[in-house]
């Protein structure tokens, strides 16, 4: 049994004739993603700021959706290693920071191919040493 909400994304996808994910090459995979996103998101939620960041080679956006000091909540999105980014998940991380009153920070690892095992693992892992070592001055 599928959850109603599981059903429909499932049965959208078959009416807008989604080819699945597996039968793409990355390219027309990471294309087709960031098209249907659109489908499936409400409209993202107001932060008090969103803010670029920079650590080593891996792009990181950071939502605060409140003044003061936060929890932060470290996210990296889906997509196998191979689709997905911080673009395709903001509006998911803005309804986080809302929704959990906290700082999120999302993580844009570098995918495969381009980038071979253990890559997006090594930047997954050096992002949460960086949150531990500089998160709280940002």
């Amino acid at each position: 049994m599928l959850d109603p909400q599981a059903r429909a994304l499932l049965d959208l996808m078959i009416q807008l004739q989604v080819p699945p994910v597996q039968t793409l090459s990355p390219a027309e995979a990471r294309r087709l993603y960031v098209e249907r996103r659109f489908f499936t998101q409400p409209d993202p939620p107001a932060m008090l700021e969103t803010r670029a960041l920079q650590a080593g080679a891996v792009p990181l956006r950071l939502f605060r959706p409140a003044a003061g000091v936060l929890p932060v909540l470290v996210y990296f999105h889906g997509g196998g290693f191979t689709i997905g980014s911080i673009a395709t998940h903001d509006g998911l991380c803005r309804q986080l920071a809302h929704r959990a009153h906290c700082a999120v920070l999302s993580v844009d690892y570098r995918l495969a191919p381009e980038y071979k095992f253990p890559t997006a693992v090594d930047d997954a892992w050096d992002i949460v040493q960086w949150v531990v070592g500089q998160g709280a001055a940002r």
